[in-house]
């Protein structure tokens, strides 16, 4: 396996567990003011890890199954973390995944940059349009970081 399949091997199974932190606080909102924006969001990364599908079988990588699997479990295990409260969900857990997924969309426009730096430097031959895929993930930063704010504000205000 040489460098890049392994880099996007990483970079494939990370967003396995992206996927599914997305979905799934999508899923905890749903029904509030939040939840449309949120669900547009995990349905982006949902999209964006299937173009890194695409890249990875263009360039002939191994995907793998046993990482993808990991990471599902891990975001899982991520759930059990102490909140404050027993029977029900804190506004702070809120808080704490939409930071997640922040730290998850960055992770996945540096697989972008990467791979449109190789394209523009090394002539790396890819059908799949990178700076579109480099401009959704800036944009998905924006939104997140709009809705970490009004998160934020509603769990830990004054107020809170």
């Amino acid at each position: 396996m040489n460098e890049l399949e392994t880099y996007l091997r990483n970079h494939w199974t990370a967003a396995a567990g992206g996927v599914d932190l997305a979905h799934r606080v999508a899923g905890s909102h749903r029904g509030t003011d939040l939840g449309p924006p949120l669900a547009t969001i995990a349905t982006d990364i949902r999209e964006d890890r299937t173009s890194l599908a695409e890249v990875m079988d263009q360039l002939g990588c191994d995907r793998g199954h046993v990482g993808p699997l990991a990471a599902r479990v891990l975001e899982r295990m991520g759930r059990l973390k102490p909140n404050g409260r027993l029977l029900r969900r804190s506004p702070v857990s809120d808080v704490l995944e939409v930071e997640a997924l922040r730290s998850a969309v960055a992770g996945k426009a540096s697989v972008w940059d990467a791979l449109l730096a190789m394209q523009q430097r090394d002539g790396l031959a890819i059908g799949v349009d990178l700076e579109q895929l480099r401009a959704r993930a800036t944009d998905q930063l924006a939104r997140l970081t709009g809705l970490h704010a009004d998160l934020a504000h509603r769990a830990l205000g004054r107020g809170a």
